[in-house]
């Protein structure tokens, strides 16, 4: 079943994220860019608490019998910031799931026509199977390595 995140269930969501992160994005990232990712989920708990509560950024959660299988958040309407499945999970379409929960909301928006994201290099092939294409060169700030993506709605 797919929800949007309780804050309740906000450090379990971001607990998913930080391991995922670890095991399968970290290991095209140098140690700035760990540190950066590690840094925003450990010490933006509050900030991401008050996004949610002011709209500006909606977690959905992939759940089944109580647990967290697959994350997914947006920031600015229409910007993918996070998108993680449990690697025990991989390949049996939570991934696609959770972006059909932020389609299906954002299917009522006249002013948005595309939805974004930076894509790590390990999520690559993952986006473009769900339509997504690139919007330019792979990149880097502060550490993160990210392709620029789109799709349109």
């Amino acid at each position: 079943m797919i929800k949007e995140v309780e804050k309740k269930d906000l450090q379990r969501a971001l607990d998913l994220v930080n391991e995922v992160f670890g095991e399968f994005v970290a290991v095209d990232y140098s140690q700035e860019g760990k540190s950066t990712f590690e840094n925003y989920l450990k010490n933006k708990y509050e900030e991401i608490s008050g996004a949610m509560d002011a709209g500006k950024k909606k977690m959905w959660a992939y759940y089944q019998d109580g647990e967290i299988l697959g994350v997914l958040a947006v920031r600015d309407v229409c910007h993918i910031s996070l998108l993680f499945v449990d690697k025990r999970h991989h390949g049996k379409g939570i991934a696609k799931q959770l972006l059909g929960a932020l389609l299906e909301e954002l299917r009522g928006n006249r002013d948005v026509t595309r939805i974004s994201v930076n894509s790590s290099p390990y999520a690559l092939k993952i986006y473009e199977k769900m339509g997504f294409a690139r919007t330019g060169e792979r990149q880097e700030k502060d550490g993160i390595v990210f392709i620029p993506m789109t799709r349109p709605l």
